[in-house]
């Protein structure tokens, strides 16, 4: 059984791409050392083939072109590239697992699994977890020109709503002034834009929750700046779910650091597992959970077999809602502190509390 991955392991998105890497080799190696999946009556081991996407939308339809015979199809890193991956599964009836790209649209898709929160969902989190400490906050938001920044600034303005927190504006990270007049500046571009915004402030706002933090090398591009920050994170290595299928978290994590650091290169300063590895090796897991529910390879089976489960695996849970999204899985909420990411939101799986005082 062919398991087909597309990814950015060079262009723009080549760093995510490769995490992203580690997680699918590493599933597909633990399904195969458990002696595989059961397909109907009979065990079938899965192979993984992963072809470079380049970081563009021509090298995503090239590579899943080259790739239509696979059994499973796993899309890349990146809303806009999932976009293109999502178009051309809906052109030939196929299901794509999606791990890479959040923005609501794309998860909306027909024939798109996807394991993680919506966009809507992240910078949503962080005003949650802020409006217990801020609950009169301004907030400003830098929000993307794209999709996946669109949707995250849309949520945000509802969950603001919801709150009584007052947004006073949505722009582009370039638009946005050195001395913001903002609480709270909450931020969601590419890890490049969130980064050059932040270095470009000359007064910080009280607050700050950028998306970009939510990677380690966030830290590794801005040293002592990167403190007190805050970042919506798909999943984190401190917590620990009853996962009801697929391996233990701790058995995870271990399996993926030693993946991780063999396939990264020297100096990109990461041992610490991060989301997007964790949320390749999920999307593989659920792909095959649904396959031994379908029984079947056929493509429409496997989607329904995905509409129809609920469970929880190491990643957190899982379950679609009625139009596509993935609404089951939590967003986290971190904080930088003294160089380390610490869970600080939902109450339940916080390894501390929140600091919203000023840095």
């Amino acid at each position: 059984m062919l398991v087909a991955g597309v990814l950015s392991l060079s262009g723009r998105y080549a760093f995510q791409g490769r995490l992203a890497g580690a997680g699918l080799q590493q599933a597909v190696a633990d399904v195969r050392s458990t002696g595989g999946i059961r397909l109907g009556d009979r065990h079938v081991l899965p192979e993984l083939v992963v072809l470079d996407d380049r970081g563009t939308r021509a090298g995503v339809r090239r590579a899943l072109d080259a790739l239509v015979e696979a059994d499973l199809v796993v899309g890349p890193y990146g809303s806009d590239l999932v976009r293109e991956a999502g178009t051309w599964a809906a052109e030939r009836g196929r299901v794509l697992w999606n791990h890479g790209g959040s923005a609501d649209d794309v998860e909306r898709l027909p024939g798109v699994v996807s394991v993680a929160s919506p966009a809507s969902r992240y910078l949503a989190a962080v005003l949650e977890a802020l409006a217990p400490h801020r609950p009169s906050a301004r907030v400003l938001l830098a929000a993307g020109r794209g999709g996946f920044g669109q949707h995250a600034a849309q949520g945000a303005q509802q969950a603001a709503a919801r709150l009584g927190v007052s947004v006073v504006d949505s722009m582009p990270h370039d638009e946005v002034p050195e001395t913001p007049d903002a609480d709270v500046l909450a931020m969601a571009g590419t890890f490049e834009q969130d980064v050059a915004l932040l270095r470009r402030l000359r007064t910080r706002p009280p607050v700050i929750g950028a998306v970009a933090a939510g990677l380690g090398a966030f830290a590794n591009e801005l040293g002592r700046q990167a403190e007190g920050v805050l970042a919506p994170t798909q999943w984190e290595e401190g917590v620990h779910f009853a996962a009801d299928f697929g391996p233990r978290p701790a058995r995870v994590v271990r399996a993926l650091r030693a993946r991780v650091l063999s396939t990264l290169s020297a100096g990109t300063a990461t041992s610490h597992v991060e989301y997007p590895s964790a949320q390749a090796y999920a999307a593989v897991l659920v792909a095959l959970h649904c396959l031994e529910d379908a029984g079947s390879l056929d493509d429409e089976a496997l989607g329904a077999a995905a509409r129809r489960l609920r469970c929880t695996t190491f990643f957190g849970r899982f379950g679609l809602g009625e139009d596509g999204r993935q609404l089951d899985h939590d967003v986290l909420v971190v904080q930088w502190c003294a160089g380390v990411k610490r869970i600080v939101w939902p109450p339940e799986v916080a390894e501390t509390e929140l600091d919203a005082s000023p840095v």
